[in-house]
């Protein structure tokens, strides 16, 4: 009886189905024909207003009026009429049954066309009416009507056997459905006889123990699929516990691939790039859509990179051991980079699993080592020129007759021995810098007598070449705890490049003053400047400012400044240069005052 009730409700279920799709195909045919009467209305009423009136109404009959509908006649052509504006017809004609209803035009059919639904008549259809004003004004303003009947619900004859056909496929799943659950329950529905036949009250005692023992089976039979489906459960949540461990394993190691400061590329055995990490775009200057899935040939434009990967690639594939080249990109200006190329095998080399390609940046590595070797051969042409001023007018000493001769030779074998020693010095002092021995002796120290001192020195040196040396200092300057024999250091490497770097008749200022518990000590010249380039890396080691179009060329070993920016920082300090070309430049230390306590020592 279930059975059969459910192939009643199967058949109920089918039947309303079917009824649910026919009605929407019915509505839908309503609307498309409904699309083409409005087609045809707007067309033909712009067609007719564009004719002259005369043509249309010769006064006998409908002139072209007749031949135009009849071309474009169909069972829901209605009528069509040109009227004037008070409503007079001019030319009608209409198909059988219908007439002209006369209905006034709204009030805006003058200013363009229009449509409207009329009320059907006593026994009419519903008419759908399109208007528009005549372009012909000879017989005063004249409008054109033309009405079609609204499409009615209705099955079209071409559609009658689709629909039959769709109906009869979802008739015949009914069916299907029914004897397939017929075959699955039909073993349930068995069981269910026999369980009824053994629980009838006229059976033996022996058909009870039966009924007990098939009961007994079927409960163990159910403990074990309900144990099974238990270890189905346990092993599905297993696996989804281990899917997301390895989905975590692998999104943490794309992330950590993505976080090296290096750029990372991985090729597969044929030479297509697989994975690419976050650096390589602003190493290469190429986006990551344009290198995934590609070849190296189709965006690679560095011969000596393209080169190295060439050997990993196809047949060609070298896995003995990793090569590096290094390179400038062509995407990226004055950037050099170093591509280090590894096999990836697996089984003791039996098995590659492409290339990985490590780019890095090695730019500051050779502007070190470029910085080196040029500082090397400018260290060597600052000692060997005063060596051979010193061995000149030592030739010129020994043969010399005139005190004043002797004098002037002395005084300039002093001047290059004490450069010489200046030289030396600065690269004890960055030696000691770098070894990390430099360990500043802090003592309270009041700046005015050595600043004094400093103006003082720098005196000579400055009318040599012709310029003016100011002094500007408060009265009461705040004491401050330095290393005095360093900071001097500092102090004069500031003043030599102010007068070095300065013009004919320029000036040099040394000033300091208090800003709140800051000293601020500066040094100010009216040289050539320094350009907004160089003003970021004049304090690097070795470093030394372009002086293109100078007129005279300035010697320098690029470690003054360094020097400076080292012992300042050792005092806990900072320096800060604020320049303009062809205007000057002014270097200024920050210190943190030191008050002298009252009956204190300062040095």
């Amino acid at each position: 009886m279930k059975l059969n009730r459910i192939g009643i409700i199967l058949i109920a279920c089918a039947l309303a189905a079917i009824t649910l799709v026919v009605t929407l195909l019915v509505m839908r045919q309503q609307d498309s024909q409904a699309a083409q009467v409005r087609v045809k209305g707007v067309g033909l009423a712009k067609s007719l207003s564009g004719i002259p009136v005369a043509q249309l109404d010769d006064g006998k009959t409908a002139g072209l009026l007749n031949a135009l509908l009849a071309y474009h006649d169909d069972g829901n052509f209605a009528y069509a009429a040109i009227t004037d504006a008070n409503g007079r017809t001019l030319a009608e004609v209409a198909s059988r049954g219908t007439m002209t209803p006369r209905v006034a035009l709204p009030p805006d059919a003058a200013s363009g066309f229009g449509e409207r639904e009329l009320p059907p008549s006593a026994a009419g259809p519903v008419l759908r009416e399109f208007y528009g004003p005549m372009t012909d004004r000879s017989r005063g303003t004249a409008f054109v009507r033309v009405g079609f009947q609204q499409p009615r619900f209705a099955v079209l004859a071409r559609d009658v056997s689709f629909l039959a056909l769709l109906a009869l496929m979802m008739f015949l799943v009914v069916p299907v459905i029914y004897l397939v659950i017929k075959r699955e329950m039909a073993p349930l529905a068995g069981l269910h006889d026999q369980l009824r036949q053994l629980a009838a009250p006229d059976q033996p005692s022996s058909r009870v123990d039966d009924m007990r023992e098939l009961v007994s089976g079927m409960q163990g039979y159910l403990a074990q699929a309900g144990e099974r489906v238990a270890r189905l459960e346990l092993g599905a949540r297993t696996s989804t516990a281990d899917n997301r461990l390895l989905q975590y394993g692998s999104k943490k190691l794309n992330a950590a691939l993505h976080s090296l400061p290096d750029g990372l590329l991985m090729l597969d055995p044929g030479g297509d790039v697989t994975f690419v990490s976050g650096k390589v775009e602003p190493l290469l200057g190429i986006p990551a859509d344009a290198l995934l899935g590609k070849p190296v040939d189709d965006w690679c434009r560095d011969t000596a990179l393209r080169t190295l990967l060439a050997r990993y690639s196809g047949a060609a594939r070298d896995g003995a051991r990793p090569q590096s080249v290094e390179f400038a990109p062509a995407n990226v200006e004055g950037r050099q980079l170093c591509a280090t190329a590894q096999p990836l095998s697996g089984g003791h080399g039996a098995m590659s699993f492409g290339t990985l390609v490590v780019l890095r940046d090695v730019t500051r590595e050779q502007l070190a080592r470029q910085a080196g070797n040029d500082f090397v051969a400018h260290v060597s042409h600052e000692l060997k020129s005063p060596l051979n001023v010193i061995g000149m007018y030592a030739e010129m000493l020994a043969d010399a007759d005139e005190e004043s001769l002797r004098v002037e030779s002395l005084n300039v074998i002093q001047d290059e021995i004490e450069r010489m020693n200046a030289l030396v010095g600065n690269l004890l002092n960055v030696s000691k810098l770098d070894a990390g021995s430099m360990s500043p002796e802090r003592n309270r120290v009041r700046l005015d007598d050595m600043l004094r001192d400093a103006y003082d020195q720098a005196i000579p040196r400055a009318e040599g070449k012709g310029l003016h040396v100011a002094l500007d200092l408060p009265r009461d300057l705040d004491a401050v705890t330095i290393d005095k024999d360093l900071f001097r250091i500092a102090l004069n490497n500031l003043l030599t490049n102010a007068i070095k770097y300065n013009r004919p008749g320029g000036s040099v200022t040394l000033a300091a003053r208090n800003d709140g518990h800051e000293i601020v000590i500066s040094v100010r010249d009216t040289g050539i400047g320094i350009a907004a380039p160089d003003r970021d890396r004049i304090f690097e080691k070795f470093y030394r400012v372009s002086e293109s179009g100078a007129p005279v060329a300035r010697g320098g070993h690029g470690l003054g400044l360094y020097l400076t920016a080292q012992i300042v920082e050792l005092h806990h300090g900072r320096i800060a240069v604020d320049s303009e070309p062809g205007v000057g430049s002014t270097f200024s230390i920050h210190l943190k005052s030191a008050p002298v306590p009252a009956g204190a020592a300062v040095l």
